[in-house]
């Protein structure tokens, strides 16, 4: 019900042309609204073309990392970062470089820095991903975080251009409220001098 009751207030908002006591201001903001709406509704289409092509470039990429990368693991030749000190206010510790070897798939022994869990101490195995040349990189992108990534920055570019629509509507909204309640206030003191005469020739003020 509330719904129904929203979209006949939109519509009459959108068409006061209809209505005989409907002023030109109304109108102007009539017609900014259906500006507004029209623009909202061209930038949604905008953000699902833009979210189409994101999707289909970070697929790529995807695609592209899940076959040259491999995971395999890296023993550690030096202790990890320490870990963070106990208690409740104390902040945990956070995974940084150690030294370590590991072993591509082809069977070359490489030696440099991972990232090791804090706590980690030399000896201890950590998964590291494998490039083609058998450098360490990060996770490959998979399918789920390439459609999301699109999904967002499609979806925050929409809400960031409605959002800066409703403020400039807003906006028109007070300046026609100002002009609205200045032509009031002149039509108020305009009608004052009649009534102060027919009040002087009321027997009461004679």
């Amino acid at each position: 019900m509330y719904t129904s009751m929203w979209f006949t207030r939109l519509r009459h908002s959108l068409s006061p042309g209809r209505n005989t006591v409907a002023r030109p201001s109304d109108r102007v903001q009539a017609a900014v609204l259906l500006l507004v709406v029209l623009t909202s509704l061209v930038a949604g289409a905008g953000a699902v073309l833009l979210g189409i092509g994101i999707q289909a470039g970070e697929a790529a990429k995807s695609r592209e990392e899940t076959a040259s990368r491999y995971q395999t693991t890296a023993v550690l030749l030096a202790d990890g970062p320490a870990p963070g000190a106990a208690g409740r206010t104390a902040t945990p510790g956070e995974s940084g470089p150690a030294k370590a070897f590991w072993v591509t798939r082809d069977g070359q022994r490489h030696t440099g820095e991972v990232d090791a869990p804090a706590g980690t101490v030399a000896g201890n195995e950590v998964p590291i991903w494998l490039d083609s040349t058998g450098t360490p990189v990060g996770h490959p992108l998979t399918p789920i975080a390439a459609a999301v990534d699109a999904t967002v920055i499609a979806t925050g570019l929409w809400v960031g251009v409605v959002f800066l629509l409703a403020l400039a509507y807003g906006g028109v909204v007070i300046l026609l409220n100002r002009r609205r309640l200045a032509q009031w206030q002149q039509e108020w003191f305009a009608q004052q001098p009649d009534r102060t005469r027919r009040d002087d020739q009321s027997p009461a003020g004679s």
